[in-house]
């Protein structure tokens, strides 16, 4: 997560799914992952070369969570348009926030404290630039700070955390797609992928959400969250499917 993001029509998605999730009885730990913007992401005239965060919230869906919507878009639209801006809005009640930011060099130290930090939560978000690590990418090398590492997932899990996981969709075909996913979540933190589930919020860019459960109770937590959402006006006006 940049600051740059911050109340753009992806957070009313992440936010109207946490929402979602807290009123289904978890307590709530969200972890932003929160980066600086990489060099390779601005252009000569030090303007951004993608325009994620400037898809803002539109008419036509403001109606899922009104208030939600207004708060989102105050903040994108002021100077102080950060994460820090959405904590203080108070828009997840009572959830834990962790917002030191990720770096290559500090990646271990800020885990640590991470993992202290949602010692009393039951399900830990996590808020990457891109989502779970790919093959493509070095841990060491300067993208990864966009990325979850297995291991971290592993770490949560093993500490009786359940975790849900932002992921950006990529280009392979989606049956494929989730499958890898699924795979990659079997293999590297050993959990059944069939208990794993996901949600996806299409409108501006594909972003889908794995929700990795501890236990049975926190999987029927998940399930009924995600039918809430799809069975209400997020699913009805296609913000989520």
């Amino acid at each position: 997560m940049q600051d740059r993001y911050a109340g753009d029509i992806g957070d009313y998605g992440k936010i109207g799914l946490l929402k979602c999730l807290q009123e289904s009885g978890f307590t709530i730990g969200i972890n932003w992952c929160r980066v600086s913007p990489l060099e390779g992401e601005k252009k000569v005239d030090g303007t951004f070369k993608q325009k994620d965060g400037k898809i803002l919230i539109p008419d036509k869906i403001r109606a899922c969570d009104p208030f939600l919507a207004d708060t989102l878009t105050k903040i994108a639209e002021s100077k102080n348009r950060s994460v820090t801006a959405i904590q203080r809005a108070n828009l997840v009640p009572n959830a834990v926030y962790y917002d030191e930011y990720l770096t290559v060099d500090g990646r271990l130290e800020w885990h640590e404290k991470a993992m202290k930090m949602f010692e009393r939560v039951e399900l830990v978000f996590m808020d990457p630039d891109n989502g779970l690590l790919v093959k493509s990418v070095g841990k060491r090398s300067a993208r990864s700070v966009k990325y979850v590492f297995y291991e971290e997932v592993k770490d949560l899990i093993n500490s009786g955390k359940s975790v849900l996981v932002y992921n950006h969709r990529s280009r392979k075909p989606e049956r494929k797609y989730f499958d890898d996913i699924e795979d990659r979540l079997q293999e590297n933190v050993k959990v059944d992928k069939e208990a794993i589930q996901w949600i996806t919020f299409p409108k501006g860019t594909i972003r889908d959400y794995f929700a990795i459960p501890v236990c049975r109770k926190h999987y029927d937590l998940f399930h009924d969250a995600f039918v809430e959402m799809m069975n209400s006006k997020w699913g009805q006006l296609g913000v989520c499917r």
